[in-house]
């Protein structure tokens, strides 16, 4: 054989020997793309992330403000205008239970408005709420003691007969025919001259006749 033919036959085996591995390459991946593809197919499916629902609480609507107050200190002072520059205008006292005819931020009006005069400002009676119970104040227990204590203890003989006079005046204070300020103006319980050494008296409401209480400090007995 010719160095020529020899040379061509080499060639020519390479070429053969490349081709195949070319072929079995291609078949190869031929094969596992089948395969693949006859595989049977699974869908992914993405699990969605379920975010808990927040419910909202309504807000709950603010609770009414009270319709009437209880004086919870011994007095409290009662003003024209709801500040505490105006002028005073009275004392509403321990226990009094004060009715809401307007507010103006913590001040309550509790009487109408009025005019001194034509022309005059407008004035009522205002009192500042910051310092009042809306509970009812029970007129019993040593607070309320020591509140009627300060209004009567100049009473005649108030040493020898204070547990009457504290008696018979919470019992007038209950039924509203009588105010601390009664006490008050007249300093308690007087000794009576006209009935019987056990007899004193007080006024209620005015310092007439009229408004005379007696109190018979032996009974008990209001009259």
């Amino acid at each position: 054989m010719s160095l020529k033919k020899l040379a061509m036959a080499l060639v020519l085996a390479i070429l053969l020997s490349i081709g195949a591995g070319v072929a079995y390459y291609l078949g190869y991946f031929d094969q596992d793309d089948s395969a693949a593809k006859n595989e049977p197919r699974q869908a992914t499916v993405a699990e969605s992330v379920v975010e808990p629902t927040t419910i909202e609480e309504p807000t709950p609507a603010p609770a009414p403000l009270p319709n009437h107050y209880y004086v919870s200190r011994a007095s409290e002072t009662v003003y024209t205008q709801p500040e505490t520059n105006s002028v005073p205008d009275g004392i509403a006292y321990y226990g009094e239970r004060l009715s809401v005819m307007e507010r103006r931020g913590d001040w309550i009006r509790i009487a109408p408005i009025y005019q001194l005069e034509e022309g005059a400002e407008e004035v009522s009676q205002w009192v500042d709420s910051t310092s009042l119970s809306t509970k009812q104040v029970k007129l019993e227990g040593k607070v309320w003691l020591d509140v009627l204590k300060d209004y009567i203890e100049n009473s005649d003989n108030f040493m020898s007969y204070q547990e009457a006079f504290l008696d018979a005046s919470t019992k007038l204070i209950r039924q509203r025919r009588c105010r601390l300020a009664d006490f008050e103006e007249v300093g308690g319980w007087i000794k009576s001259i006209t009935h019987q050494d056990s007899v004193y008296f007080t006024y209620c409401g005015g310092i007439e006749t009229e408004h005379k209480i007696y109190l018979n400090v032996a009974s008990g007995e209001v009259f």
